[in-house]
């Protein structure tokens, strides 16, 4: 079916059928085996003109032949991407006149039923000769759905998502809802021994020496450095002893000449069990490293069942729970120690890992990367965020916060009823980079969380009331925010009704199929979410409804009622939207 004018007349029927023959002849040319050089640059060439043409054609409104696959999948996996780089992206789409945009992930094997159900929903059947990618709204947010959740395409996948929608559809991705964690090596850590506090003291005294000389020695000049002592485990002094015997180390330290004082700091370490008694070890320890004049503090335990269930959990909270964790941080800020868990996450190796997946989709011609940054903390993420904006300053990279989880800044943590602030500080920080867009959503699937909380919900985590704010927050910083997890397509209406720049859908607009190719692999999944024609039509539709339902009330009352009355059955609203939405642009061009 021919959704666009053809704007590329010169295309041949043959074109449609597949590649021009010239095309095809220098191909096998170039790739003969026996050839003694290979001439790459040449071959470039041609592959460049084989995803030209394609695109030339799918951007036309022509279908093209079969005989195109095989060629385009091979030009794409040799030249690693897209024929050309395309600065447009999703940052672009207006939704304030094209109703909320809509993502449904997939890998690639449902692409074809989706972008057939994006041309079906009636905003495409009102927009006549105006259809593009960006007037559809629709995008392929090419993901793999494991049982684990939402993960990486590949190349195959890339190619299939590619082959279906460029041209016709937004695409984007997610590169990872989790950071690839990386930590620095610790930091130097002198045991402070057992026994006759002279000798002990002697022994820690030499440990410090050692522990500070290649920082104080570094080529260039001294390098900064905080070396930490504890006390050793299973032998710790009486609460004035410990006092004494680090006052003893802090002088040493600033007067001996083993250190440079301006640079060089002294922290505490101190290692915690599990739940209340941790917390109060951790306590302690920032009261005794503040009694003395110690500014930091490292936490090592151990980590807990529900950290170890996911890998891991942001900083502290890998030891404890949030409730625990919050009177730390606390009293931390209170005594004007910093507080952190003896590991120390290396961001700029985080945020090159990111740029990798990114670079990819961007490469295969995306109009949006998503990337995760859980499980990092607030200071975390901001470092790693500016980084990454600062590699794509002409494309679409959009960082995800994951609301069923939190986040912890130095001084809080943002779970349960703080969820919302936890937000808040979250977009703050992402506005100071020029964030364009992002997303929240929820990352641990399988425990059934929602983010939109309708009749009492259990599982849901924000009211529609909090959506609205947070909102209004993301647009009087310049962000564009999307909004994901366990969406139904009654909740697609209400996103509607708030506006909101976009939502993305699986189960809404999926239904349960046998488990094939690289999911065969997944040990846990028992069947595949396939996105089906009817489901996005569905999803589509009422998120149209709830739009125009909440904007046409003064200008059309009739057509107010009409859609009011139709609810959310998508077969009635079908045939109402259409005009529905022709009224709605007519207001927009006469404001």
């Amino acid at each position: 079916m021919k959704h666009v004018k053809d704007r590329h007349p010169h295309l041949s029927r043959l074109d449609r059928k597949g590649p021009p023959k010239a095309l095809l002849a220098k191909i096998r040319r170039l790739r003969r085996p026996r050839r003694p050089t290979r001439d790459d640059p040449s071959l470039s060439n041609v592959y460049r003109d084989v995803l030209r043409n394609y695109l030339a054609l799918v951007s036309s409104g022509a279908t093209p032949g079969t005989r195109w696959r095989q060629v385009v999948r091979e030009a794409l996996t040799f030249m690693g991407g897209q024929a050309d780089r395309h600065t447009s992206s999703l940052a672009e789409y207006d939704h304030c006149l094209y109703g909320p945009y809509l993502g449904v992930s997939d890998e690639g094997g449902a692409a074809l039923a989706i972008r057939r159900a994006a041309f079906a929903t009636p905003k495409v059947r009102a927009l006549g000769h105006r259809i593009s990618p960006l007037t559809v709204g629709v995008a392929l947010d090419a993901e793999r759905l494991g049982s684990v959740g939402e993960v990486p395409v590949g190349p195959d996948e890339y190619a299939d998502v590619w082959s279906e929608c460029v041209g016709r559809l937004l695409i984007t991705t997610n590169v990872g809802s989790r950071a690839n964690l990386r930590v620095y090596n610790r930091e130097p850590l002198v045991t402070i021994p057992a026994g006759e506090g002279s000798q002990a003291l002697k022994t820690a005294q030499a440990g410090l020496a050692a522990a500070f000389k290649p920082f104080l020695e570094a080529p260039g000049g001294g390098r900064p450095v905080v070396v930490f002592v504890e006390f050793e485990f299973g032998s710790i002094p009486p609460l004035r002893d410990q006092q004494a015997v680090l006052r003893s180390v802090v002088k040493y330290v600033r007067t001996s000449g083993i250190a440079a004082p301006r640079i060089h700091q002294i922290g505490l370490n101190v290692r915690i069990g599990w739940g209340p008694k941790g917390r109060d070890s951790a306590l302690r320890a920032i009261d005794l490293a503040n009694s003395v004049g110690i500014n930091h503090v490292s936490i090592d335990g151990v980590v807990r069942k529900d950290a170890d269930t996911v890998v891991s959990l942001p900083g502290l909270l890998n030891y404890l729970t949030p409730e625990l964790v919050a009177p730390i941080l606390q009293r931390a800020q209170t005594k004007r120690v910093e507080v952190r868990p003896i590991n120390v996450t290396d961001p700029d190796t985080v945020a090159r890992e990111i740029w990798t997946g990114l670079s990819m989709a961007r490469a295969m011609g995306l109009d949006l990367g998503k990337y995760g940054l859980f499980p990092l903390s607030l200071e975390e993420g901001d470092n790693i965020v500016g980084q990454v904006q600062r590699w794509f300053p002409d494309w679409c990279a959009a960082p995800v916060f994951y609301i069923d989880q939190g986040i912890i800044s130095r001084s809080h943590v943002y779970t349960g009823n703080e969820i919302a602030k936890g937000v808040v500080a979250w977009l703050r920080a992402m506005a100071r980079h020029k964030v364009r867009i992002v997303l929240i959503d929820t990352v641990d699937k399988s425990k059934g969380w929602r983010i939109l909380k309708m009749d009492n919900d259990p599982k849901g985590i924000l009211e529609a009331e909090q959506i609205a704010r947070l909102n209004a927050v993301g647009q009087k910083l310049g962000i564009k925010m999307l909004w994901a997890g366990g969406i139904t397509p009654e909740h697609a209406h209400q996103f509607g009704k708030l506006g909101v720049f976009g939502i993305y859908v699986t189960t809404a607009a999926s239904k349960a199929a046998p488990v094939r190719g690289t999911y065969m692999n997944d040990p846990e999944l028992a069947a595949e979410k396939r996105p089906t024609f009817a489901g996005v039509v569905k999803v589509k539709t009422l998120l149209e409804a709830g739009f125009l339902l909440e904007r046409l009330g003064s200008v059309s009352p009739q057509i107010h009622a009409k859609i009011k009355e139709a609810g959310v059955d998508p077969v009635a609203l079908s045939s109402i939207l259409p005009r529905a939405w022709r009224l709605w642009w007519g207001r927009k061009a006469r404001v």
